[in-house]
């Protein structure tokens, strides 16, 4: 039999444990990714894990066949160890991706609709109408990385009567995107959008690529959203385009570094909605995960 570490990153009920058990593998359960394993690390088969090898070098399993990520990036794993080793990495692909889009599409709403506005009368008690409420319908979003986040986000704001264009790598005909083009249309696509969207993976070609050259180029009154990493902008050039009233606002769920620093001028900003890391969360994810797990140990265990 296999051996196979689950870290704390995916809570396994017992039930789920005894499937994956059903199916050949002895399970190691390991609550916490940074305390040290009390398991043999040469002994793991495979790990299905979030940031374990930050904590517990890689090269010390040496029989690891299998990564089962529990993120759908894959930024903090040394892809190019496990391709040399025949390590195979599967992400979570797909998992988040519907809970992330209605944050999106949430969180513009907010700025649409003044909801800030409306929450502070409350407290208040104060009975006051806004007559400059925007609407949805008509607008024109360009998202950036359209994988199946950005796919999930287009199909949500194209409810809403948006016209929505995709910038990839990989351009293609899709029926949730008026048209896909490739990454030399971005000044073109994004001067021209109401609501830019950045729903891309972090790689060293992506690291800092939206920055004050871009921000320059949004239209007057635009949203921006970044649900994706936070290290694809330019802190300070993002701090500066909201700060200088040009946007309308933005909607932020990561950041260069988190926690966000208590210091960061993003706090106190009126047009900025601002979350922890939090737009993945969806009470679905952990099935939605689990059938993922157990599809790729299927087709581990056929190779």
């Amino acid at each position: 039999m296999k051996n196979l570490l689950v870290t704390g990153a995916f809570k396994i009920s017992d039930e789920q444990k005894k499937i994956i058990e059903g199916m050949g593998y002895n399970v190691y359960l390991h609550p916490d990714e940074s305390h040290p394993l009390e398991i043999d690390s040469k002994l793991i088969d495979g790990v299905i894990c979030n940031n374990l090898f930050t904590y517990a070098p890689i090269n010390n399993f040496k029989n690891l066949r299998f990564i089962q990520l529990t993120s759908a990036g894959t930024d903090r794993l040394d892809m190019d160890y496990a391709a040399r080793n025949n390590i195979k990495v599967y992400n979570a692909k797909g998992v988040y991706s519907i809970p992330m889009s209605e944050f999106a599409v949430g969180g513009i709403l907010q700025l649409y609709k003044n909801f800030a506005f409306f929450n502070e009368n409350k407290k208040s008690k104060t009975w006051c109408k806004d007559r400059n409420l925007l609407e949805l319908y008509g607008k024109r979003a360009c998202v950036i990385g359209t994988g199946s986040v950005g796919s999930e986000i287009a199909k949500r704001l194209n409810a809403f009567g948006v016209n929505v264009y995709g910038i990839d790598l990989h351009p293609r005909q899709d029926s949730d995107f008026v048209k896909i083009m490739p990454p030399d249309s971005l000044s073109e696509y994004i001067s021209q959008a109401d609501i830019v969207i950045l729903s891309l993976p972090l790689t060293e070609r992506s690291f800092h690529f939206f920055g004050k050259t871009e921000f320059d180029k949004m239209k007057p009154g635009s949203v921006f959203v970044n649900i994706a990493r936070g290290t694809l902008t330019e802190p300070n050039a993002l701090i500066d385009v909201l700060k200088s009233g040009k946007l309308c606002g933005a909607v932020l769920d990561v950041f260069e570094e988190e926690p966000l620093d208590e210091s960061s001028p993003l706090w106190d900003m009126e047009n900025v909605v601002l979350t922890p890391h939090n737009s993945f969360v969806g009470e679905n994810n952990n099935r939605r995960l689990f059938e993922l797990i157990v599809s790729n140990l299927e087709i581990q265990q056929g190779e």
